[in-house]
């Protein structure tokens, strides 16, 4: 079977090694210029001297510029319209993967909406598209359980090495696969924004707090906060009891210590561990800001 991929993400290698044990990758769909442009994923694919066509280069000659004797195109972390021109010139179609439920998690950071809304599971679901955003045939779910304090970029990435395998398998039985009509979701969730990502200290239970901050680690940067007078974000947090003194407002330091680190109360009056954090460029331990001078008392701001 001849395979083009339509990628602008890392999470799509396994799946292209995977598959290329077995069917011959035909090119690789991929922005070379603008903020979707991935050094990374460029460096694999001309090490693997894989052929890579410029989605862009399509976009102003059309599609009959490059082959299109591919059996069927897979469209794996790529933020950009494939329109029915190129899905219905595959015999096969173009199958999506999507990291979340279809169609409640569609558009275009599912795996962001389903860590911040504390999902036990995480739905890869395999589907081919047609013209519409996130729809068309579901073909296959596969769900996998998120761990415990579980970030973004561990997530993807293990979900990124499921679904090599589970490709694979479906590509084996395509033509005899059930397929079911997926309702298109008028009301997608967008990317989060500025204010999706900044904490709350007063309104969010901690555990909220902790799953504002793994659904943002890496791929949003962190959670975002005040303090000082400056803004720096939170890449992981865990819960933690604190036997505090006193009467302190939610986004207070109740414990600040070298050894053990920083604690804040959340908007439930539980605690957190502020063990990784963002700021002025730099990625810091609670403990360091602690050995740095950071007191109790002292307070977070959204």
């Amino acid at each position: 079977m001849k395979i083009i991929f339509f990628t602008q993400s890392n999470w799509s290698i396994p799946a292209i090694i995977e598959l290329g044990k077995t069917h011959e990758i035909s090119g690789v769909v991929t922005q070379l210029q603008g903020p979707n442009f991935n050094p990374q994923l460029i460096g694999f694919l001309e090490q693997s001297n894989l052929p890579i066509i410029d989605w862009d280069q399509i976009s102003k000659d059309g599609w009959a510029s490059i082959s299109k004797d591919s059996d069927i195109g897979i469209s794996f972390g790529f933020s950009k319209k494939i329109k029915e021109e190129i899905f219905s010139s595959f015999p096969m179609g173009v199958l999506n993967v999507h990291f979340g439920k279809l169609p409640k998690y569609a558009g275009p950071a599912p795996l962001f909406w389903t860590l911040k809304n504390q999902e036990p599971t995480l739905t890869i679901s395999f589907h081919l598209i047609d013209q519409d955003w996130d729809a068309g045939d579901l073909v296959y779910e596969e769900d996998i359980p998120i761990f415990p304090g579980e970030p973004f970029g561990l997530l993807g990435a293990r979900a990124a090495q499921i679904s090599g395998g589970k490709l694979n398998t479906l590509l084996g039985r395509m033509d005899s696969i059930q397929r079911t009509p997926l309702k298109v979701n008028s009301h997608q969730l967008k990317r989060p924004t500025e204010l999706d990502l900044t904490i709350d200290w007063k309104e969010l239970k901690a555990n909220e707090i902790e799953a504002l901050v793994n659904a943002s680690n890496p791929g949003y940067g962190g959670a975002i906060t005040t303090f000082r007078g400056s803004q720096l974000k939170i890449l992981e947090v865990s819960p933690a009891e604190v036997n505090e003194v006193g009467i302190f407002s939610p986004g207070t330091i109740v414990y600040s210590d070298p050894n053990y680190g920083v604690f804040v109360i959340c908007g439930d009056y539980n605690c957190l561990r502020l063990n990784i954090l963002q700021l002025e460029g730099t990625i810091i331990t609670g403990q360091k800001i602690a050995a740095l001078g950071v007191r109790v008392n002292e307070k977070f701001g959204s």
